[in-house]
């Protein structure tokens, strides 16, 4: 053999010894980095949308569910290529290539018309955006419409399951309940406490796409999607219907700024229903914004008023400072303290701690009230819950303030025996009244049903049983004729409540015509099964007592939850109260004037003294 074949034998042996060493080195050596970057490129781990879980009312009817939708979102730099090629791409396309470049633009008009997108703002984005690899178009598409872009097969473009939050009761409950942001992550309301229990967990999948980005094969399930757990609420939707309803009823009727109200269990503590007025759609995300937003019985602030009266009668029995018969002289409706003048707008004369309820004299209030320690009343407000979280954490939620004891001066002790000086929510107010309700027990507020109920016993001790029941009792005649709220009688049930009409702060002072109104009562006094506080804001078409304002929403709300819990009429009642004359001597209810803040009346009795 030449000298020149060997060479090109052992050449060509070469050629072959390193071709087989390459071939091992990728096929054998190298096999799983290789499988694995071809991998990268075609099988694709794509997450799977898991669904929230329900909202239930106590009853098991929906407040909140998920529905199924689509989000369609596209790869710029696979679309951009189809929108807008380079010079240079189109000199090598062949007429093939150029039919499916028109039949992409096509298609993508019939997009932004479907999606009702306008090119001018979908494409320069896209266009910006080249060198990204993804882009939502639409999110919360329905699902047919998901499925004729599906149709559409447009390169680069892709739609996904995903689950859009829906509220049945709409504005009804839309406060309580709230609702999700876009990504289905709660913001507001229930959504917002109980998101990690509600959210679910997504699922994972593994597929093969093609090049241009289409799945063209299931590999196999790699986590599957786990749904959010249900929340079952305390809330009973036909109550939170009715009391909606007849809250902004009222509201326009009066031309109220806002208003706001409560029912609870009267005996587990319970939340049954809470509103707030005005209101919103939380299914429309055009609303989801402003005031209207506020679940005002928990973020709004309140001087309680004449209302808190009860609790300094029921602190003054307990420690024996006064009895129920006992004698408080008022005289002309008018007392000093420190310098300032707190009035009555009638003289009441000598009255029983029944009647300084009934008649709500603030005179007769604040007396009582400096039979007290100051460390005393405070405890007892602080005992009920005043100024204190509520344990629900409710977004928003405000805890109100009252000042410590050992700064109360005489001022302070009595100016808060008739609602001023201090603030809470309304929330506070309705489970103060749990003690009037439940043997002189306060009970923590639940949003959630409690299975079994908590027993009545199981409350905290703050007044004795026979305390509770004796002020109980002496609120049933401020619902009886010659009361302040003759309006929140119910046929054949005894009603017990209390009223409050006070002044609201303006400017560093309170504005002399501008009114809240409140009303706190509990049905039936036999066996109380609901307590419901209200509260309306600057009415102003000129009724703003509370008895006159409220007293008809208590009594038509309360004679629906009776019917609907089948609640037994009390054995002894008392008759139901004649309509009120206006022009009759009927107690008027005493508005809780600020100290030093006098009618025009006062202000020229006071001159002559």
């Amino acid at each position: 053999m030449l000298p020149r074949d060997r060479l090109i034998l052992w050449l060509m042996l070469a050629v072959f010894v390193a071709l087989g060493a390459r071939a091992f080195y990728v096929q054998i050596l190298q096999a799983d980095f290789l499988q694995s970057e071809g991998n990268k490129r075609q099988v694709r781990v794509l997450d799977m949308a898991a669904p929230r879980g329900d909202i239930l009312d106590r009853h098991g009817r929906l407040l909140a569910l998920s529905t199924p939708v689509n989000t369609v979102w596209l790869d710029p730099q696979v679309v951009s290529a189809w929108l807008a090629p380079s010079p240079q791409q189109t000199a090598d396309w062949s007429t093939e290539k150029k039919q499916r470049v028109e039949t992409f633009q096509e298609g993508y008009q019939t997009l932004l018309q479907w999606l009702k997108l306008s090119e001018p703002g979908l494409t320069p984005q896209i266009l910006a955006q080249k060198q990204r690899r993804f882009m939502y178009v639409k999110r919360q598409v329905l699902p047919e419409m998901g499925a004729r872009i599906r149709e559409l097969a447009l390169p680069g473009v892709y739609v996904e399951t995903a689950y859009k939050r829906y509220y049945p009761a709409g504005e009804v409950a839309g406060h309580l309940v709230g609702f999700n942001d876009i990504d289905d992550r709660g913001i507001a309301g229930i959504e917002k406490i109980y998101n990690e229990w509600l959210r679910g967990e997504p699922g994972k999948k593994q597929v093969i796409r093609d090049r241009t980005g289409r799945v063209v094969h299931f590999v196999k399930d790699l986590q599957p999607a786990k749904v959010g757990q249900d929340l079952l609420l305390s809330i009973d939707q036909d109550l939170q219907f009715f009391l909606y309803h007849r809250l902004k009823r009222l509201q326009i009727e009066h031309q109220a700024a806002s208003a706001m109200s409560v029912i609870l269990d009267a005996r587990s503590g319970e939340v049954l229903a809470m509103v707030s007025v005005p209101g919103f759609n939380p299914n429309d995300r055009s609303q989801l914004l402003g005031e209207s937003l506020r679940n005002r019985p928990v973020t709004d602030r309140l001087e309680p008023g004449s209302t808190v009266k009860p609790f300094v009668v029921a602190k003054a029995l307990d420690q024996g400072q006064i009895e129920p018969d006992s004698v408080i002289e008022t005289g002309r409706g008018r007392m000093r303290v420190q310098g300032e003048v707190i009035t009555d707008t009638h003289a009441h004369g000598d009255l029983t701690p029944k009647e300084i309820l009934q008649r709500s004299s603030n005179v007769g209030a604040a007396k009582i009230a400096l039979t007290l320690t100051p460390q005393q009343q405070w405890q007892m407000y602080h005992d009920i819950g005043f100024a204190q979280d509520s344990g629900l954490f409710l977004p928003g939620e405000i805890m109100g303030y009252l000042k410590p004891a050992r700064e109360w001066q005489e001022l302070d002790q009595t100016s808060s025996a008739f609602g001023y000086g201090f603030n809470i929510n309304l929330l506070q107010l309705a489970q103060a009244y749990l003690i009037f309700s439940n043997q002189g027990r306060i009970q923590p507020l639940s949003v959630i049903k409690q299975e079994p109920p908590p027993s009545p016993s199981s409350g905290r001790a703050v007044i004795t049983p026979e305390t509770a029941q004796t002020v109980l009792r002496m609120l049933e005649s401020v619902v009886a004729s010659g009361g302040t709220a003759p309006q929140a009688q119910i046929e054949g049930y005894r009603v017990a409540g209390k009223t409050g009409t006070v002044h609201l702060s303006q400017g560093g002072g309170y504005a002399a015509n501008r009114y809240a109104a409140l009303f706190a009562g509990v049905v039936p006094v036999d066996q109380p099964r609901f307590i419901m506080a209200t509260a309306v804001v600057d009415p102003s078409r000129g009724v703003y007592y509370g008895g006159k304002l409220i007293g008809p929403v208590f009594q038509s709300v309360m004679s629906e939850a009776l019917r609907l819990y089948q609640v037994p009429p009390d054995a002894h009642t008392r008759p139901k109260a004649e309509p009120v004359d206006e022009t009759d001597e009927t107690p008027v209810e005493e508005v809780a004037r600020p100290p030093g803040q006098l009618s025009s009346d006062d202000e020229t009795a006071e001159q002559a003294r």
